[in-house]
């Protein structure tokens, strides 16, 4: 019996990375307005940001780096029309600030963190394309909704770049828990397994104590791009990273969407335009053979999932229903976030989960009780 160690983007927080989409947009308002000093003001690119200098200011706030000025447009600025910000001083100097979106799906990113305090850029992104879509099926209406889906692909490439960029600087110099070590090479437990079938052919000496299982291989499938998984060296594991890395410039990052089950995306393929596929993520699985290699894992034998941050979100819809579908799924054990003594997500991932499955029944059967599972970070 195999391991199968699916990796998302809580293992990168939990090892202390800021990965989350707010932190990658805070270093982004950071840099634009960084730029826009270097060029004596003003900037434009999915923003339109220019200050100049005032002599009276109204409810002036003080300004010390280039980070206060992303964390106060991050929370507070209006990015919907071309609206003054409160003022700011900076260096005993007072700015008048303006600062305008130049992209719906720019503006949709910091709408949606201002109203929630979170945001999934892939996520936001296949909405548009939704209503793109619907605008497509208007009579007369398809020549706007091609204009406007060239311009919300063109943004998207450009928060792809600068996603690029970011990850490389924060992925430097990062370390992984020990405890995940541990816990990648750990027996699997046969008692998690409600489909017995998968256990009738693997040799006594497999077994530890007649219930804990030596896996034979363990791959990580990762969905991050900073490599970190490759920091795991208690024992030799197999590496995908299916989503590319910032690490492997041969393997480019796969940043979109994935759900081709989603009866949208089948009526975006009707259109016949191939802009609304330029950011679907198994055209990008052609690059290179790690989706070939992970068919080839799932293929050879009986296979235990474990879930290390992952949401289990419908970006990765298509690829995570093979997997978890597939016959040789023995189980799937999710790895929760304890928020505190009472809080935890176990519920959350596992209504994530089910959503992936077509077959309830093989869904009830393969995810692992609470009882069994553990917080990410857990050594078993």
């Amino acid at each position: 019996m195999n391991k199968l160690i699916i990796v998302g983007n809580g293992f990168d927080i939990h090892n202390n990375l800021p990965t989350k989409y707010t932190d990658f947009l805070i270093w982004y308002l950071t840099k634009c307005f960084k730029s826009s000093v270097e060029s004596d003001g003003k900037f434009r690119e999915l923003i339109e940001l220019s200050y100049i200098k005032i002599s009276q200011g109204y409810n002036c706030r003080e300004i010390t780096d280039y980070t206060d000025i992303a964390l106060w447009l991050i929370k507070e600025c209006s990015f919907e029309s071309s609206v003054s910000s409160p003022d700011f001083i900076s260096n005993q100097i007072m700015f008048k600030l303006h600062v305008t979106s130049k992209s719906e799906l720019f503006l949709r990113l910091m709408t949606h963190q201002q109203e929630r305090n979170w945001v999934d850029i892939e996520m936001a992104y296949y909405k548009l394309l939704k209503e793109c879509l619907s605008l497509f099926n208007i009579s007369g209406k398809e020549k706007d909704a091609e204009k406007r889906l060239e311009k919300i692909n063109s943004d998207f490439e450009l928060l792809k770049t600068n996603l690029h960029e970011y990850l490389e600087i924060v992925s430097k110099d990062a370390n992984v828990d020990y405890n995940l070590d541990y816990c990648a090479e750990g027996l699997i437990d046969s008692n998690v397994i409600i489909d017995k079938h998968h256990l009738k052919n693997i040799p006594d000496d497999d077994f530890e104590n007649l219930r804990y299982i030596k896996p034979k291989d363990i791959t990580i499938l990762n969905f991050n791009y900073t490599g970190l998984p490759y920091k795991l060296s208690r024992r030799r594991y197999n590496h995908i990273d299916i989503h590319g890395s910032v690490k492997h410039h041969r393997s480019p990052i796969i940043f979109g969407f994935g759900d081709e089950i989603d009866s949208d995306y089948l009526e975006m393929e009707k259109t016949n335009n191939n802009d609304f596929l330029t950011y679907i993520k198994s055209f990008g699985y052609f690059n290179d053979t790690n989706y070939k290699k992970l068919i080839d894992f799932i293929d050879s034998d009986s296979y235990v999932v474990y879930i290390w941050g992952h949401s289990c979100g419908l970006s990765d819809r298509t690829l995570l229903n093979m997997i978890f579908e597939h016959d040789n799924c023995a189980a799937i054990k999710p790895y929760y976030w304890q928020k505190d003594v009472n809080t935890n997500n176990y519920l959350e991932i596992t209504q994530n989960i089910s959503r992936h499955f077509r077959n309830k029944q093989k869904m009830r059967n393969r995810v692992v009780n609470k009882e069994f599972c553990a917080p990410l970070g857990s050594q078993s």
